[in-house]
C-alpha cells in the first residue's frame, strides 16, 4: 500500500493544478465569455452524421433541412473550451459496431474521436469559452454556421454572422497572438506535473524490485 501513497500525492497536486487553472482570471482588459455553437443547413445532408468533440466527450447531433440547431458546451473548465464540430460520411461508419462497452465510448464513437474514419471532415472549431477584449465582449453574439455542400471538400461550414473569424478551421492551429497568464499556467504546470509523474514512476519502480530482507529466528 505504501507503494501507491506517491500516486495519491500526485494525483491531489494534478486536481489541484486542475482547478487552479479553471479559476487563473484573464489578463487586463479582457472578459471571459461563454458562447454557444449555432449551425443550420439549407441543404439535404443525410448521407452524414455529425458529432462535437470536446475534451474526452463525443457528442451527435442531427438536423433537417432548414432546421437550426444551438449547441452548448459539454462541461466547464479548461478541459471543456474548446471544441471540434465533425461531419462523417454514414458509408465510413456502416462496418463499425454501435454496441455499449465498458468504456465511455463505443467503438464507433472512439474512431470518430481518434480521427480514425475516412473522410472524416473537420467543418469548425469552436471556442466555447474565450478571453476576449473588453469592447468585443460588449458585442460578442453567438456565432452561427451554414453548412453547404462543396464540390471539393464534401461540406463546408460557413460563418453567418455572430463569433469571429479565426474561430474557424484554420491551416495550423498554432496562434501568434500574445499568450495569457492562463496559457503560460498551464504550460509550466503541465511540465511539473510531467516530472513529477516519471520521478515517482521510477521511484515506484525501484521500490518495488528492492529485495526484502527476512528476518529468520533462530532456536
Amino acid at each position: 500500500m505504501k507503494i501507491l501513497a506517491p500516486f495519491t500525492l500526485l494525483f491531489v497536486l494534478v486536481s489541484l493544478f486542475v482547478n487552479a487553472k479553471a479559476d487563473v482570471p484573464p489578463d487586463a482588459g479582457y472578459k471571459r465569455i461563454t458562447q454557444s455553437l449555432i449551425v443550420e443547413s439549407q441543404e439535404d445532408l443525410d448521407e452524414y452524421r455529425f458529432f462535437l468533440k470536446v475534451g474526452s466527450d463525443l457528442k451527435e447531433f442531427t438536423f433537417k433541412k432548414g432546421e437550426r440547431i444551438g449547441i452548448e458546451s459539454m462541461g466547464g473548465g479548461s478541459f471543456y473550451r474548446n471544441g471540434t464540430f465533425l461531419a462523417v460520411p454514414k458509408v465510413s461508419l456502416a462496418e463499425l459496431s454501435e454496441t455499449p462497452t465498458d468504456r465511455k465510448l463505443n467503438l464507433l464513437q472512439q474512431a470518430v474521436y481518434d480521427g480514425k474514419v475516412s473522410g472524416t471532415i473537420e467543418l469548425i472549431r469552436h471556442g466555447f469559452i474565450r478571453d476576449v477584449p473588453n469592447a468585443e465582449a460588449a458585442v460578442a453574439k453567438d456565432p452561427i454556421y451554414r453548412i453547404d455542400k462543396d464540390g471539393e471538400k464534401g461540406l463546408d461550414a460557413v460563418l453567418v454572422s455572430g463569433g469571429a473569424i479565426d474561430t474557424k478551421v484554420a491551416a495550423s492551429s498554432y496562434s501568434n497572438d500574445p499568450k495569457s497568464s492562463g496559457f503560460w499556467v498551464a504550460v509550466v504546470g503541465g511540465s511539473l506535473m510531467t516530472l513529477a509523474f516519471i520521478f515517482f514512476g521510477a521511484w515506484a519502480i525501484r521500490r518495488s524490485k528492492k529485495p526484502r530482507h527476512i528476518n529468520a529466528s533462530t532456536k
